[in-house]
């Protein structure tokens, strides 16, 4: 029995100097989030006014005429700006390119409004259509690929031409579709819980310390300066998978059902670069990207080798290919 005892009481130790250090990691992330909120203060980007709240968003390249090219990211991209600005500064040499950060993403504020696909489309145009844009290329990584088909129902007439960068599809999270053994969107929730607790726990902040590279997905072969890269860990940390990026998140079975059965409208022109990564991973993938395609002969999928993140791994033949794409048009 004394055996026991010590054996329950080391136990008791153990979980007590546990739950301490975590309190202890969540204190210290807090001040430091603070901290934080006044280096990211107009850290890039201009703030434009959708429904009483700002959307920040760059522009770059304006010097040339013709429509813009509107970049919109995946989900809980903690800064889409940073995260495509090697692309959308390849792209400027010859077009006018937007990044869009939605509420919850990057700079922009947070928002308790539902973060269905409705909603999320209708704030997106309101910021392009304050920005005096009345003809746009629409060209989104992931998640987006569902905002774009969405967005292509109800203003078609605006849309000179869609671009997908792996994009998300419809029929993609159907249990024929999926090779996981669990719906996408648990496993996407398992992930977001599991990055947001390190995050909460200062355990993602410690690996920072020394190299804010170590927590931040990004392109980087592109020459980041310092303060960029401080920004975007900083971002990462403190408003990676916040309650707006959450609430989208869980929404997302919502979205999948909303475009089941959509198509890009035969009118409007559509390039999709699709990873050839996830089509070993995922059997269909190709021919659901092909599938959502109206207009067989006004529609283009082109296989790159590389995973879901392609803009970084394939940045040269995307710009390559795209400028190449809308000078045909």
């Amino acid at each position: 029995m004394r055996i026991k005892k010590k054996i329950w009481m080391i136990i008791k130790w153990i979980l007590f100097v546990i739950i301490l250090i975590f309190l202890l990691g969540v204190v210290w992330n807090a001040i430091c989030k603070k901290v934080d909120e006044r280096k990211m203060q107009n850290a890039y980007g201009d703030s434009v006014q959708v429904n009483g709240k700002n959307m920040v968003v760059e522009i770059v390249g304006e010097n040339h005429d013709g429509p813009p090219i509107i970049l919109l990211p995946g989900l809980g991209e903690p800064s889409p700006i940073l995260e495509f600005r090697p692309l959308a500064s390849e792209l400027s040499k010859k077009y006018e390119v937007i990044t869009i950060e939605p509420f919850g993403y990057g700079l922009s504020d947070s928002t308790k409004r539902k973060r269905t696909i409705e909603n999320i489309v209708e704030e997106l145009h309101e910021c392009v259509k304050n920005l005096g844009e009345e003809e746009y290329y629409l060209m989104g990584h992931s998640i987006s690929g569902l905002y774009t088909l969405y967005w292509s129902q109800i203003y078609p007439d605006e849309i000179k031409g869609i671009i997908g960068i792996d994009p998300s599809v419809p029929k993609m999270t159907s249990k024929e579709n999926n090779p996981f053994p669990i719906s996408v969107q648990l496993l996407n929730q398992i992930s977001a819980y599991t990055q947001k607790i390190a995050n909460i726990s200062g355990i993602t902040r410690l690996l920072s310390m020394n190299d804010p590279k170590k927590v931040v997905y990004a392109d980087f072969q592109y020459p980041y300066s310092e303060k960029e890269w401080e920004v975007f860990s900083m971002l990462t940390l403190d408003k990676g998978y916040n309650s707006t990026v959450m609430a989208e998140m869980k929404n997302l079975e919502k979205s999948m059902e909303a475009v089941e059965n959509m198509k890009i409208p035969k009118e409007i022109p559509i390039l999709q670069f699709v990873s050839k990564e996830n089509c070993r991973t995922m059997p269909q993938w190709e021919q659901l990207h092909r599938d959502i395609i109206a207009d067989k002969e006004n529609g283009e999928v082109i296989l790159l080798e590389g995973s879901h993140y392609l803009h970084f791994e394939q940045r040269s033949a995307i710009v390559q290919k795209t400028i190449q794409w809308i000078e045909n048009r």
